[in-house]
């Protein structure tokens, strides 16, 4: 078990830098502090339910090698989440503001071991994501502690592409940042009651496809989406300075995608940018959605799956 010294190292940080801001700035950390603190209670409630109710031989049947590689992992990272979580609490009450505690749901999305892989695998990318695309909100003095978080979160996102068994362990030189109002369009499904966070999420879309690949037709559903006409999807990758901006319905993957793909729907044939504070939002319709392409299987993956037992 890791030593309890981290989180009071972490919560230190946070503590002290976020006590001589001006009261604007304040209250900026603050939001995207209670977002966090949000976002990594999503995080934690999935691994617990998940952990609750799989067992051995469930991981076993979705063709994991040994069992143990997942029991012993997803634990670990349960305890990072809560780790996260209350140094995040106790830099918001430091700094005078109420943390959020929020309960979510995840019927579908732990249905079985597989579902939960998948979704476990969006729920970190995501959570790499909203970090970075949190941080030029951060003064200077903040960037650090938050940076002591994101990397851990990468690092758990490594572990779940390995745990996919056909994706990259690190698909790509570069990663995505999202705006908190996209995060919240992707993770809000998932809140069961109330859960305040002051912010307008993004119009959800959901990706209908299965088994995606280089050259899938990508089909989706929105809010307000009732057609293709006049309507354009926009594919971004880390790495990528704009979006690959193709009328919807001919929004094909192109070939060399390999890894996480984020999707808007927009109503604009100019491409979105991949910098959240330059991305046009009054052409969006609906997204982020996120999904995975995994053109590049390494033999690391293969190691820890093989293949699933049937009846």
């Amino acid at each position: 078990m890791r030593s309890t010294s981290i989180l009071a190292v972490l919560a230190s940080s946070l503590l002290v830098t976020a006590r001589p801001v001006r009261t604007r700035d304040a209250a900026t950390n603050a939001l995207v502090f209670q977002f966090a603190n949000v976002l990594n209670q999503l995080e934690s409630q999935f691994y617990q339910q998940g952990i609750q109710k799989f067992q051995d031989s469930d991981f076993s049947a979705a063709g994991f090698t040994s069992s143990q590689m997942v029991t012993q992992i997803l634990p670990q990272i349960k305890l990072d989440e809560d780790t996260h979580i209350a140094a995040l609490q106790a830099a918001l009450t430091s700094a005078g503001a109420q943390p959020l505690t929020c309960n979510f749901k995840f019927d579908d999305a732990l249905k079985d071991v597989n579902t939960m892989a998948a979704t476990a695998r969006t729920v970190e990318f995501v959570g790499v994501a909203a970090f970075l695309g949190a941080a030029h909100l951060l003064p200077k003095d903040l960037i650090d502690p938050a940076g002591q978080i994101l990397t851990v979160e990468a690092r758990h996102s490594t572990l779940l592409n390995i745990f996919s068994g056909t994706g990259s362990s690190i698909p790509s030189p570069f990663d995505l940042g999202l705006t908190p109002q996209e995060i919240l369009g992707i993770a809000g499904g998932f809140i069961d009651g109330p859960c305040d966070l002051g912010l307008n999420a993004t119009n959800p879309l959901t990706v209908t496809n299965t088994n995606i690949t280089a050259g899938t037709l990508l089909t989706v559903t929105a809010n307000g989406i009732s057609g293709t006409d006049n309507l354009f999807c926009n594919m971004i990758q880390g790495g990528n300075s704009t979006a690959l901006n193709l009328p919807l319905s001919q929004c094909t993957v192109p070939d060399g995608t390999n890894g996480p793909v984020a999707l808007w729907i927009t109503s604009s044939s100019t491409p979105l940018a991949n910098d959240v504070t330059s991305r046009a939002t009054d052409a969006q319709v609906a997204g982020p959605a996120i999904f995975f392409v995994d053109s590049q299987p390494e033999a690391l993956g293969a190691l820890v799956r093989g293949t699933p037992k049937t009846n």
